[in-house]
């Protein structure tokens, strides 16, 4: 596993979004539980729990990351065709005179890509934390349209997947027609 700085700020972007609609939800639900942590004086308690929303952010983050791929990789995609195709690409990136440009454009949009389904993951498990906390411990009219902002973002980074995805698709379509020749 790699621990660059990308890697923790990939991992950190859902990871975070997730903590920040579950914190939204119990400040919703009970402002004077919340506000007394949030609006400490305490310096130590600010620190700590500033550094145990970044720590934890990461982590649940990968945990994340890891699901949104293991379903974008492991159950939906058919594996033999895709390591086939991607092996047969990279050999025909490799042998172009462009091929170190060509790979890190080809990278760089797969990241993005899977950064964005990551993000959709977290969005759609907060969405489904949301729903479920909100029939088994308190819902409001604040606490719906916090429902509606989050299946509103989902909805957004969902199509801008959808986006990046035949993008990619488009440049993996060219890279193999212009690369027969």
């Amino acid at each position: 596993m790699n621990f660059e700085p990308k890697n923790l700020i990939r991992w950190g972007i859902p990871g975070w979004m997730f903590l920040a609609v579950l914190i939204s939800y119990f400040t919703i639900s009970d402002y004077g539980a919340v506000k007394t942590l949030m609006f400490s004086k305490d310096v130590p308690i600010i620190v700590s729990s500033i550094s145990l929303f970044i720590v934890a952010g990461i982590i649940i983050g990968n945990l994340i990351h890891q699901i949104s791929l293991s379903f974008g990789f492991i159950i939906w995609i058919n594996k033999n065709k895709y390591f086939k195709n991607e092996y047969e690409m990279d050999l025909k990136i490799i042998k172009n005179q462009f091929g170190n440009e060509i790979q890190r454009i080809y990278s760089d949009r797969l990241g993005t890509i899977h950064d964005l389904r990551a993000l959709s993951t977290c969005l759609f498990l907060s969405l489904l934390i949301l729903v479920i906390f909100s029939l088994t411990i308190t819902f409001s009219i604040k606490i719906g349209i916090l429902l509606l902002i989050v299946l509103g973002l989902n909805c957004i980074v969902f199509y801008n997947w959808a986006y990046f995805q035949n993008n990619l698709n488009y440049f993996i379509r060219k890279i193999k027609s212009d690369f027969e020749h």
